[in-house]
This record gives C-alpha cells, structure tokens and sequence, in this order.
C-alpha cells in the first residue's frame, strides 16, 4: 500500500494556509467603499471558485477523500492521446490540468497491452466521427483540405500545402507524406505503413501511428506521440517539445534513432530494448503516478 502519510499533512497545512489568507481578504473588504466592494467580492468569489476546484484535484490526485473538504466539486477525467485531463469546477469556472505518468518498470507485456490499447482507441476515434470522408487510392492534397476526418483506401496520403488547419485526422491504408509550410491545432494519423513529416510544419498536438515507420525531419516542431511497428527516426532540425513520446514496440527489430540536430523532450522507448525518459515520465495510459506539465483555467 502506497504510503501518503507526510504528503497528505503538507497538503492540509496548504490548505488551511490558503483559508488563512482568504479570512484576512474578506475581513478586508468590509472597510471598502460600496463599488469597489461589490468589485472586489465577485473577484473573492471566483478566486475561492478556482480554490475549491485545485483543492478537489489535489486530493484527487494524492487518492484522498473529497471527505476532507466537504463542498469541493467532483473530479471528471478523460484521455487524450498519451495524456490525462483532470477537471473540476461548475459551468461557470473550471479548473483543468494535464498529466504524464511518473516512469515505472513494466515488462513488454504490459507495454504491449498498453499501446494497442492505445492504437485501437486512435483507430476508432477517427473511423467513427461523424462526418468522415472516405477516399480510394492515392490521395495528394496541394490546398487546406475541406474535411477534418477522411479515410484513404487502397493508396497513399499526400499532404503539402501552405495555411494553417485547426483539426485533421487521417486513416491510410498506404504511406503518410506531410510537408509543406503549415500549421495543425492538431494532427492524427493512422497509417497502415509509413509515416514521413518534414518540410516546416508545426503541429499544438500530435498522434501519429505508423505500423512500419515513422520519420520526422526538416523543421517539424510538435508536442505529442508517435508510434510504429519496428522504427522511428528523427532528424533534421525537427523538435519535439515536452512532453513527447516515441515509441517503436514490435516482437523484434524496433529501434527509435535520433540525430544530432534534433531537440527531443520526453519519453524515447524500443522495445523490447532501450528506454530514454527525460524527468522520468511516460503515457498516462499505461497507469501510474500522475504529473501535472500543464494547467489551465476555463471562464
């Protein structure tokens, strides 16, 4: 049993220190001027808000009871690609976090589990959107593309042009081909075989699964995860910002190579074989410890 003894007192003494601070404020206001009263205590209400909403992820994330502080909100929990998001707060203020995994030691087996779990969810969620248009043989697009989901049968996927896409997700039967000078809120990709990006493309989120290869090169700058079958290759001046994965995992041959000029931040991993993690982090969906790298507060 995981012992959260000496956390869980560092967490009531910030606690009852933030409740401190927030006694001396109110105490506070009932000196000022009507206004700027009223002013002041919409502001009081929405910072005690956000208090209660950090207050129910922090126990949630050390697994204690919401008992502690009865009135916080609930915690909702989602995945997204090799990340978790945690969420707490009501409709009019939430406060939302985004979490790796501590790096733990896991036989293949488990890896396996957890990455074709992985495959089949990106799978899935780009074959069953709505709105999916569906494409046979091989497809080059030269101009920003007028649908978000598409499926390629039977050929290959060629995407080289200038602009920016906020969403595009892509399941190929054949090879992956993304160049050009653009840039992707975000960018899905399940290929069949190959996965080439290179040219000066810029991607807020990534998921890319190639069952043969993945290669990033030339000024591709992105955050999120690539996955293949046997292996991934960076180079150029690609980077990778944290935290980013890339995994190569198969029965044997898999390697993740990377050269001189590339900036990779993250989690390295062939397997079987060789794992690279820097700050020792890895997916939320193969389990663990959570790490927060990102918080953000929604009005």
């Amino acid at each position: 049993m995981r012992n959260s003894g000496p956390r869980s007192g560092y967490i009531l003494a910030l606690v009852m220190g933030i409740l401190l601070v927030l006694g001396i404020l109110l105490s506070a206001l009932l000196r000022l001027p009507g206004g700027l009263r009223h002013l002041v205590m919409r502001e009081s209400r929405e910072v005690q808000k956000v208090y209660d909403a950090e207050s129910a992820l922090l126990l949630h994330l050390e697994s204690m009871s919401s008992a502690l502080l009865p009135g916080v909100p609930p915690v909702w929990h989602a995945d997204v690609g090799p990340y978790g998001r945690l969420c707490s707060g009501d409709s009019s203020l939430q406060v939302c976090v985004m979490t790796v995994s501590a790096l733990q030691k896991l036989d293949f087996g488990e890896w396996l589990t957890g990455v074709q779990a992985y495959r089949a969810r990106l799978r899935e969620g780009i074959l069953s959107a709505p709105g999916l248009r569906r494409y046979s043989g091989n497809r080059r697009f030269f101009d920003v593309p007028g649908n978000a989901y598409m499926m390629v049968n039977d050929g290959d996927l060629r995407l080289d042009f200038s602009g920016s896409m906020k969403s595009l997700n892509a399941y190929v039967s054949g090879d992956v081909t993304v160049e050009g000078s653009v840039r992707f809120d975000t960018l899905r990709i399940f290929s069949l075989g190959n996965v080439r990006m290179g040219g000066n493309v810029c991607v807020g989120f990534l998921e890319t699964v190639g069952n043969e290869s993945v290669e990033i090169g030339g000024q591709v700058h992105f955050r999120g995860i690539a996955v293949a079958g046997h292996e991934i290759v960076l180079r150029g001046n690609a980077v990778a910002e944290y935290p980013s994965m890339a995994i190569a995992i198969g029965q044997n041959g898999t390697s993740v190579t990377q050269s001189d000029g590339v900036v990779f931040s993250g989690l390295r991993a062939s397997l079987p074989g060789n794992i690279v993690a820097e700050d020792s982090v890895m997916p939320s969906f193969l389990g663990g410890s959570p790490v927060i790298f990102e918080r953000e507060v929604l009005r």
